[in-house]
């Protein structure tokens, strides 16, 4: 299968490649038709940015220039890994297409075998956002994608349920001072332990600046509902109301399915774009979601809630990996 992905990926064909985070769709970045292809199948505006996945910190840096100190210590200690770092992009190495413009990359280092291993044997980085339409939810196993794109795409490679279910963190050093851009699969705690203080990221509507990475948005269907306990749900809205639980599911609902029995946040991770996912597709009238401790990989779970729950129920995408 590696053979037949490099030999497409080389034609300029798009791709589905699995890694450790979500499903992403994959082509040659060095190549601005594929990447043009990539775009149009995924629906999605060229004046985003879509980040790079690498098969080895060597070659993410490569791309590009001035590579700061604290990144090559976040390299060292978490890639392969879930995190995506936005560096200075070095000249006439990727297409303006890629990167819309900006003087920035976003590059990754999978942790996932049958992605490293194509990685690897193509030799090259491969542009890859989440593998699902603009505006729907990343996708956390091969069947999704298969829903999402049928035999749109050329080839989807099967690595299996996605391990960790959540987006990289994504940290940018497009300003002097590291700045978290979105919380991810791994906290921020982890990566301040390495390197001290992170900023928090600007808020990207008051400015279309390099460092100002335009939103992303997931649209649910079904209305989503934040609460911090059961109480809060009034027993009346519940026969007509799904819940996504943490912990055990109550009896009273007419759908309920538990991001972590045992209130494991690793498992809740993995979890959520899958469940959420089966409560919208259900018919039920909303979603009622419990909020996690905001700690860990709970805070990032959280984001991702609060962004399908304001306003017009949209839900920031930032890789999306």
């Amino acid at each position: 299968m590696l053979d037949r992905a490099i030999a497409l990926l080389r034609a300029g064909e798009v791709i589905g490649v699995p890694t450790e985070t979500v499903y992403g769709l994959a082509a040659d970045a060095t190549n601005p038709a594929a990447v043009a292809k990539l775009i149009e199948q995924k629906k999605r505006g060229s004046f985003h940015p879509i980040s790079v996945l690498c098969a080895s910190a060597q070659m993410a840096f490569d791309l590009g220039n001035d590579v700061p100190e604290s990144a090559l210590r976040l390299a060292a200690r978490f890639w392969p890994g879930p995190l995506t770092m936005i560096v200075r992009r070095g000249p006439g190495k990727i297409p303006d297409l890629l990167t819309a413009g900006q003087p920035f990359v976003g590059v990754r280092v999978p942790d996932h075998p049958l992605t490293l291993a194509l990685l690897e044997r193509f030799a090259s980085p491969l542009a890859a956002p989440s593998a699902n339409r603009s505006g729907h939810i990343s996708p956390t196993t091969a069947a999704a994608v298969r829903r999402e794109f049928g035999e749109e795409i050329a080839l989807l490679i099967d690595g299996g349920p996605c391990r960790v279910g959540l987006e990289s963190t994504v940290i940018s050093f497009a300003s002097p001072r590291p700045v978290l851009l979105r919380q991810g699969g791994i906290p921020q705690e982890l990566l301040e332990a390495e390197i001290g203080p992170i900023d928090p990221a600007i808020d990207p509507n008051r400015s279309r600046s390099a460092s100002d990475r335009p939103p992303r948005r997931y649209l649910l269907r079904t209305p989503l509902v934040l609460v911090r306990g059961l109480e809060e749900i009034p027993a009346s809205e519940r026969k007509k109301a799904g819940l996504l639980a943490w912990g055990p599911c109550p009896t009273d609902f007419a759908i309920c399915r538990s991001l972590s029995p045992s209130y494991r946040l690793e498992e809740a991770a993995t979890k959520l774009f899958g469940l959420l996912r089966e409560l919208q597709e259900s018919g039920v009238d909303r979603i009622f979601a419990l909020l996690l401790p905001e700690q860990g990989l709970g805070r990032a779970i959280n984001e991702r809630l609060r962004k399908g729950a304001a306003g017009s129920n949209f839900w920031e995408e930032c890789r999306g990996d």
